[in-house]
């Protein structure tokens, strides 16, 4: 059984980064009112001071298209090394600010664009996040497997866990 531990402000926002800086890698579904949606992996660059998720992507990518027509997203992120989950529900917006492609930029980025910092495909995507809920454990992994060998050897429901919703 879980207990329910809603975050707001600050709270929120160191929420989701640490959640992230430890699965920065998450699934990024866009054109989400169609079915099937667009998945595809794609890493967190940063988490801002507004609790803004950034992502670098192409111009060209099927992403940036369906974020014109439709700016709903989500986000999927499972790190099951810590038992740590995160669903973010937002808008996201396609930026070209030179100011924050620099802030964000590192060589690994060059993989993608060749042309560095000047690619003229290189955009970011900015997700505000409109919802996002969390499940995480109190105790850490192995604390909290102990208490389900435990519950299942006695019967009794194991606390331990905790979620809620992340509102920014």
């Amino acid at each position: 059984m879980s207990s329910t531990k809603n975050l707001t402000g600050d709270d929120a926002v160191k929420k989701l980064r640490d959640l992230t800086n430890d699965a920065s890698t998450c699934m990024f579904g866009s054109g989400i009112s169609q079915v099937p949606s667009h998945v595809c992996p794609m890493q967190v660059q940063q988490v801002d001071e507004e609790g803004r998720l950034w992502f670098f992507s192409g111009a060209d990518s099927f992403h940036n298209r369906q974020i014109e027509v439709d700016p709903r997203i989500q986000l999927t992120f499972c790190n099951p090394s810590k038992m740590e989950f995160l669903v973010v529900f937002g808008e996201a917006s396609i930026s070209t600010e030179p100011e924050k492609i620099e802030e964000l930029w590192t060589v690994l980025i060059e993989a993608w664009f060749p042309e560095g910092q000047n690619d003229p495909n290189l955009t970011l995507i900015c997700v505000k996040p409109t919802h996002s809920h969390y499940w995480d454990t109190e105790n850490g992994k192995l604390v909290t497997f102990a208490k389900i060998l435990t519950s299942a050897v006695t019967g009794v429901a194991m606390d331990g866990g905790v979620e809620g919703d992340i509102e920014l």
